[in-house]
């Protein structure tokens, strides 16, 4: 995710639309954050719901209290925790939905957030380490490398603290560091883990 091209809407310029009841900026919010929030979505949800379905909710609610939105960070960091709970509450209804069937969901297997990783080895070996994180720390690791948010974005969709986004990032990448270190012994320094991981998600679509 990147920050708007010069001539795009700013934070401000949509967020003073929104509250001028302009159904424009609303049109060109969504244009803008649909398919990450819906590829973030997708991830979160592991094929429970619908994550458009999810988004466009989130986006009707922005547009029905457009009056009170307050953006205490980035308009960014309120979208993706907009989702993140939308999706969060989807997931309980869905569990609720299921124990009354008497039906368990199954454990998701996190896909692999590596598209382009060289050597079918280390695809599949990162991909596995990822999904092997703690949650909270997955959960950093995903927004920071997959969704682009800065760690300050981060802490606001996650209720915590910049230095606390900052401890769990460290620790991800000290796990996967463990984790891959079989896969990373041969290779040179430009292609140690941090560039590894680089590439991987630079190639995410």
């Amino acid at each position: 995710m990147t920050d708007p091209e010069p001539g795009q809407s700013t934070d401000q310029d949509w967020i003073q639309g929104l509250r001028a009841d302009d159904p424009e900026a609303l049109r060109s919010l969504m244009s803008f954050y649909w398919p990450p929030l819906v590829s973030f979505a997708r991830r979160v949800l592991s094929g429970t719901s619908d994550p458009q379905d999810v988004v466009q909710g989130v986006f009707v609610r922005l547009w029905n209290r457009r009056r009170e939105i307050r953006v205490e960070g980035s308009l960014r960091s309120l979208l993706y925790t907009m989702v993140r709970n939308a999706c969060l509450d989807e997931l309980r209804r869905a569990n609720r939905r299921n124990r009354a069937e008497g039906k368990v969901l199954p454990s998701p297997s996190p896909p692999t957030p590596y598209q382009d990783v060289q050597g079918a080895e280390l695809h599949r070996a990162a991909a596995v380490a990822v999904g092997r994180l703690p949650g909270k720390r997955q959960e950093v690791f995903r927004l920071i490398r997959e969704e682009g948010l800065s760690y300050k974005e981060v802490a606001q969709v996650l209720g915590l603290s910049p230095q606390t986004v900052a401890n769990h990032m460290s620790l991800a990448l000290a796990d996967l560091r463990v984790a891959l270190k079989p896969f990373l012994t041969d290779l040179p320094p430009e292609n140690s883990l941090d560039a590894a991981l680089a590439d991987g998600n630079s190639s995410k679509s």
